[in-house]
């Protein structure tokens, strides 16, 4: 079997959906060596810890635009390769199809809620974007929330969506040496106790509120801990004001934002601090919940979305609409060590349900049965 893989969101900085790729081709090459994988490119990547002996990375020149890339570049070019399935990690496919094609749709939210995104971003969903998604063989989402939405949101037909959850890269394990967690603390700022958030800053994100709810939640603890926001700017999204929410509660000391952190420091990040705090509006899985969990982080989040049915038993839940709910779950945690230790090995057992081989085996047999 001849798979064409788009492969652009592996270049450059690796966020989410980067990271999903990733480990989507790790264990494809270990499950079914036999396949051809062909990954397209628009400028060379280096992929670690995968055999990449196993992967063909074809870079096309040409018309670099990402438009004229995806629709007349890369379909051109699977034509020539002879491709028997075309597998779109990220939203989106090509206007021109030239065989059988599986798109991934992480979430829906620009449709749920299109007055976080900027009306030129909306415009090229609707018009482009969802048309295609409609026509695939296959769509593949992360959870039963995400399908739901699809179906509701999309008109999609229900038979043509699988469900397949994403995991925590293997990576994301505990860590236990103090001179390490230390060591990354100092070069963040931070010290513990310290509540760490994780994503790209959205308005679904919810930021605002946490800052509010932390300020909250050191007036009764008696000391406002750190909050340490790892994440950047989404382009279109409106401005979220971190540093001017964090002046208007007072506590702008204690907070600290960075765009971006080698994987290795969000490791130690996720093992250093007291507290996982995610108040997301909207989520489609939930990645860094797994990973914080698979780390041994205690964790709390939104009640609502896909978050619970990631989150299951492990974690506390507040509604994110209630800074005081949050305000309560942050002291709640953070003044009860029996009920960090409880969340910790819970996170953890939970973590492990997830797995990255069984998501690619999935996959896999997706990519059979269309091929079929």
């Amino acid at each position: 079997m001849r798979i064409g893989i788009e492969g652009r969101t592996l270049q450059g900085r690796r966020y989410g959906v980067a990271r999903y790729t990733k480990n989507l081709l790790k264990w494809f090459v270990r499950i079914e060596p036999e396949n051809d994988y062909i990954v397209y490119l628009s400028e060379p990547v280096g992929l670690e810890n995968i055999e990449t002996g196993k992967l063909n990375l074809q870079v096309i020149g040409g018309d670099r635009i990402p438009l004229t890339w995806r629709h007349l570049h890369l379909p051109l070019r699977m034509r020539k390769d002879k491709i028997d399935i075309h597998f779109s990690p990220s939203y989106f496919v090509p206007l021109l199809k030239i065989c059988p094609y599986v798109v991934v749709v992480h979430d829906i939210s620009f449709k749920a809620h299109p007055e976080w995104f900027s009306k030129d971003l909306r415009m090229k969903f609707d018009d482009i974007f969802w048309p295609r998604v409609r026509k695939a063989e296959k769509i593949i989402t992360v959870s039963e929330y995400s399908k739901a939405e699809i179906i509701r949101l999309l008109g999609a037909k229900q038979e043509k969506i699988s469900v397949i959850y994403e995991a925590a890269d293997e990576f994301f394990k505990p860590v236990n040496d103090e001179s390490k967690l230390k060591s990354v603390e100092e070069k963040y700022g931070v010290s513990r106790p310290f509540i760490l958030t994780v994503g790209s800053i959205h308005t679904r994100r919810n930021l605002e509120r946490l800052i509010e709810a932390v300020a909250i939640a050191g007036r009764k603890l008696g000391s406002t801990p750190w909050l340490l926001i790892l994440g950047t700017p989404a382009p279109f999204s409106p401005p979220v004001d971190i540093h001017g929410t964090a002046m208007k509660v007072g506590i702008h000391q204690r907070v600290r934002h960075e765009e971006y952190v080698p994987e290795e420091d969000l490791l130690l990040l996720y093992n250093a601090c007291s507290l996982f705090a995610y108040p997301s509006l909207y989520e489609g899985f939930g990645l860094p919940v797994i990973e914080a969990m698979a780390c041994g982080c205690p964790v709390c989040c939104s009640n609502t979305t896909s978050l619970p049915e990631v989150g299951g038993d492990a974690v506390i839940y507040f509604d994110p609409l209630d800074v005081e709910a949050i305000a309560e779950s942050i002291y709640a945690i953070l003044s009860d060590n029996a009920l960090r230790a409880s969340l910790r090995q819970k996170g953890l057992e939970r973590a492990a349900n997830f797995s990255w081989q069984k998501a690619a085996r999935e996959t896999l047999k997706v990519f059979h049965e269309i091929v079929r």
